[in-house]
C-alpha cells in the first residue's frame, strides 16, 4: 500500500490497490515514513474503513488532533461492541465514538460532566449496549485515570445503538425520548397495573423497542389480521385502549400511521405484563 501521510507515529494514511483511502493504525507504523512510501500492511494492528472519503477525511483529521492511547481505547471498545453484540456495526461508529469519548474525557478533566436524562431507558432497552458501555468506563478509569459517572455508560449505549441501525444521535435520542414517555404513559394509565417486575416485563420492553424503531423506519405490521383484532379488543378492552393512545402518540411523532395490528400485538403483550389483580 501506499502512504499518503502520517498522521502521527501510530497512525497512516494510504492508499489500497484499488485507490481507495484508509486508515491504519499500529504502533510505530507511521514513524519515519513518507508520502509513496511502500507501508506493510501486516505491521498494522487496525484498518479502518470508511463509508466515503468525508468520512475517511473527517477520520484522519479527527487521530491528527487526538493522543495515540484515546484513539487506541476506543477502537478497543468498538471492537468489544461488535464481539458481545453480535452485529455489523457501521464504520463511521470509529468517527462519532471516538469524538464522543475524547471530548467527554477532556470535559471531565474540565470538571465539567453532563447526566443523561434516559439513563434508565438506556439500561431497560439496550442493555447489552449498556453493559458495553460500563466496560468503556471500566477500561478509561483502569487505563486513564478518569471516572465517569453511569450516565456516561449510557452515552457510549447510545452512540452504539447508532452503528448497529445507523441512525443518527439525534434520531436515536428521540426514539429513547419516546420510549421513555410510553412507559410514564404505561405506569401512570389507570387501572392497568403495569407491572415492572413481571415475568413478561423483558419480552415487552423489545416488543415496544422494535415496534418504535419499525415506525421510525416506516416498517410497519403488513399482514392484515382483522379476526385478531377483534379479538384482542373483546378481551382486553382496557389494555386495547391503552395501546391506542400509544400507538397514536408513536404515529404522530414518527408520522407513520400504524394498523391495528400493531395496536393488538401491543394490547396482547402488554396485558401478559400487567398484575392479574389491578
Amino acid at each position: 500500500m501506499k502512504v499518503l501521510k502520517s498522521i502521527n507515529n501510530n497512525v497512516v494514511s494510504c492508499l489500497d490497490e484499488n485507490g481507495r483511502e484508509l486508515v491504519a493504525m499500529g504502533r510505530g507504523l507511521g514513524f519515519a515514513v513518507r508520502s509513496g512510501d511502500e507501508l506493510d500492511i501486516s505491521r498494522a494492528e487496525k484498518v479502518f474503513r470508511m463509508q466515503s472519503p468525508d468520512e475517511t477525511r473527517r477520520l484522519t483529521d479527527l487521530f491528527a488532533t487526538l493522543p495515540p492511547q484515546q484513539i487506541e481505547l476506543c477502537s478497543r471498545i468498538v471492537d468489544r461492541a461488535t464481539k458481545d453484540l453480535g452485529r455489523k456495526l457501521s464504520p463511521s461508529v470509529y468517527l462519532t465514538l471516538t469524538d464522543h469519548v475524547c471530548f467527554a474525557i477532556d470535559r471531565l478533566r474540565q470538571g465539567t460532566v453532563f447526566q443523561n436524562a434516559l439513563l434508565a431507558e438506556v439500561r431497560t432497552f439496550y442493555p447489552q449496549e449498556y453493559a458495553v458501555g460500563k466496560y468503556a468506563l471500566e477500561l478509561l478509569r483502569r487505563e486513564l485515570g478518569v471516572s465517569f459517572p453511569d450516565d456516561e455508560a449510557a452515552n457510549i449505549a447510545l452512540h452504539l445503538v447508532n452503528a448497529e441501525y445507523e441512525n443518527s444521535i439525534s434520531n436515536t435520542v428521540r426514539i429513547t425520548q419516546t420510549l421513555h414517555d410510553i412507559l410514564r404513559t404505561l405506569e401512570s394509565w389507570p387501572r392497568l397495573g403495569f407491572d415492572t417486575n413481571s415475568w413478561f416485563y423483558d419480552e415487552f420492553t423489545v416488543h415496544l423497542k422494535f415496534l418504535v424503531f419499525r415506525a421510525f423506519a416506516k416498517q410497519v405490521h403488513s399482514r392484515r389480521e382483522p379476526g385478531f383484532v377483534q379479538a384482542v379488543r373483546q378481551c382486553y378492552p382496557h389494555e386495547f385502549e391503552c395501546a391506542r393512545q400509544v400507538t397514536d402518540g408513536l404515529a404522530q411523532r414518527s408520522g407513520t400511521v400504524l394498523p391495528p395490528e400493531e395496536q393488538a400485538y401491543l394490547a396482547a403483550s402488554l396485558h401478559r405484563t400487567c398484575r392479574p389483580d389491578a
